[in-house]
């Protein structure tokens, strides 16, 4: 039993120490369990990972593949864009040589050209004129010899000082002219007019109207009221007329100035023929007209003639009476907004004396309406075939005189060959007298004479000409041209034509030779009396002791 005791004890702590063992092992089981659990956990999530790495991996395997495809396209892209770029090189080292070969081949070829045309060409420029006057705003000569005095401006002093190349100028009354800034200006005795196409040059003329610069004064009609008289901004004096009502409903004219033919008419007995009246006339009423009346007086009766309207918004010139003898013209400056209007009228045999009028009149078919008006400046009278610059007048009939320009022939010109040119600008439409000169000479021995100018004959009214030593030149066609480069050339075998903006006439020889050095250059006019005057203006006249060639003389002024 002792022994039976002992067993039941050893096999209680057995038992004790299994159960111990069991409860270790249960323990170690449930942690085995959990890191089982926790390892199944982290399996999952690995397994997880695992996939999607896969998938990037698959997704990456695709882009890469994706990549080698487009690196292959791109690197065949660049073999064959190489390939072009290593073309266009060639092309472009080719092209390079071919331009340096062009280049070569210009350059030879210029070089070639000069040589061919070198000699030729300098016949096309002109060369330094022996004898230059430009004409512009001076007398002063560039290049030749014409001994004087001209003005000099020392400080507030202005003394005259010596010079040979100072143009002879000599005018013996005052006289008129517009400035280049458009302004009615009066020039002292002896002082020339530079206008904007040069220096003017006229003959003697006479206005009739009297007091010409003061409108306040003028024979009007009792029907119409000076309500105005000034000078303008321009310098000029002007009136302005307006109609009474108690003409308002009729279409009679009415008188701003005139000169009656009973009473002091131009003489129209002689060899002058033609009578000219203008003016300078504006207003802002529509549709009104200034008109020009022509009148004569037998003796015993004043007879009209002929008239010439001007409607001042048209501009539209309207005649009436013996319309074939009366001419007119108008010209507006937009920067002053006068009118000027002349008329011209060449009288009968029968009519020994001309009278003249300038007057407010409702254009044709209209009739006066209250608040007409114009104003006027500028009123002349005057014997000649058209308008000359404006005279100033008081009481009495006044007289401008001839403007004489000249310069000796001595050390300006001698011999042959010769050549003339210059510009040319002409005031009229007609021909102010016999044969107007742009130059002739005075004082020379017989058959040495020289003449540039204008002519009238087989209905060519100013045609361009030269005349010296029996070779008379004309370019017919060029008569009507207002302005123009005219010229004349003598070449050393006496073969002599005249130019006209770059027309040359047929050639004909003179028996000219040479000009003694007493002699004078006339430029503009011949005489005191006006009986060659140009009545216009020039410019830049030249002179050369050699023949230009036909393309030297191909200037045109327009």
């Amino acid at each position: 039993s002792e022994t039976a005791a002992a067993s039941s004890k050893n096999a209680a702590k057995t038992s004790e120490t299994n159960a111990a063992n069991s409860a270790q092992a249960a323990a170690a089981s449930q942690t085995a369990s959990a890191n089982s659990a926790t390892a199944a956990k982290k399996s999952e999530t690995n397994a997880k990972n695992s996939e999607t790495a896969t998938k990037a991996s698959e997704k990456n395997a695709k882009s890469s593949q994706t990549a080698a495809k487009t690196s292959e396209t791109n690197a065949k892209d660049s073999e064959a864009n190489a390939k072009v770029s290593e073309t266009a090189a060639a092309n472009s080292a080719k092209a390079s040589a071919a331009s340096q070969t062009a280049a070569k081949a210009s350059e030879d070829a210029a070089r070639e050209y000069a040589n061919q045309t070198a000699e030729p060409y300098r016949y096309v420029l002109q060369p330094l004129p022996d004898v230059w006057i430009p004409f512009n705003d001076s007398l002063d000569m560039i290049t030749g010899y014409s001994p004087g005095y001209k003005k000099v401006k020392i400080g507030d002093n202005v003394v005259q000082v010596a010079s040979d190349k100072q143009v002879n100028f000599s005018r013996a009354s005052t006289a008129t002219y517009i400035n280049k800034s458009g302004e009615l200006k009066t020039a002292e005795i002896n002082e020339p007019r530079f206008e904007c196409d040069g220096l003017l040059i006229e003959g003697q003329r006479t206005n009739f109207f009297q007091n010409s610069t003061d409108p306040s004064k003028w024979n009007k009609s009792t029907s119409l009221d000076v309500t105005e008289t000034g000078t303008d901004s321009f310098g000029f004096n002007y009136g302005r007329f307006v109609v009474q009502d108690s003409i308002v409903g009729t279409s009679k004219a009415h008188t701003i100035i005139g000169l009656y033919s009973s009473t002091g008419g131009v003489d129209t007995s002689g060899d002058e023929k033609h009578v000219t009246i203008s003016c300078r006339v504006k207003s802002e009423v529509d549709n009104i007209a200034v008109r020009i009346l022509f009148e004569h007086y037998d003796g015993e009766v004043r007879t009209s003639i002929g008239a010439a309207n001007l409607n001042l918004t048209t501009r539209i010139i309207s005649k009436t009476g013996q319309t074939s003898r009366v001419t007119a013209r108008s010209v507006k400056d937009d920067a002053t907004g006068w009118i000027f209007f002349e008329a011209t009228l060449k009288a009968d045999t029968t009519e020994n004396t001309v009278g003249g009028f300038v007057q407010y009149s409702p254009d044709t078919g209209q009739m006066v309406t209250s608040g007409d008006y114009l104003d006027v400046t500028t009123p002349q009278i005057e014997a000649g075939t058209g308008a000359s610059s404006f005279i100033v007048t008081g009481t009495a009939p006044a007289t401008r005189a001839s403007d004489m320009v000249t310069v000796p022939i001595k050390n300006n010109l001698y011999n042959l060959p010769f050549t003339v040119l210059c510009e040319v600008h002409k005031n009229w439409y007609k021909t102010p007298n016999a044969a107007p000169r742009v130059f002739d000479t005075g004082g020379h021995q017989t058959g040495a004479g020289i003449v540039m100018g204008f002519g009238s004959s087989g209905g060519y009214d100013g045609f361009p000409y030269c005349d010296i030593g029996g070779s008379n030149r004309r370019i017919n066609e060029n008569a009507g041209l207002e302005k123009m480069l005219i010229g004349m050339r003598v070449k050393s075998e006496r073969s002599t034509c005249v130019v006209s903006n770059g027309k040359l006439s047929s050639e004909t020889k003179t028996k000219w030779e040479y000009i003694r050095s007493t002699a004078t250059i006339r430029i503009g006019g011949q005489t005191t009396a006006g009986l060659r005057h140009l009545f216009g203006h020039v410019r830049n006249f030249r002179l050369w002791h050699k023949e230009l060639t036909d393309a030297q003389l191909g200037e045109v002024v327009e």
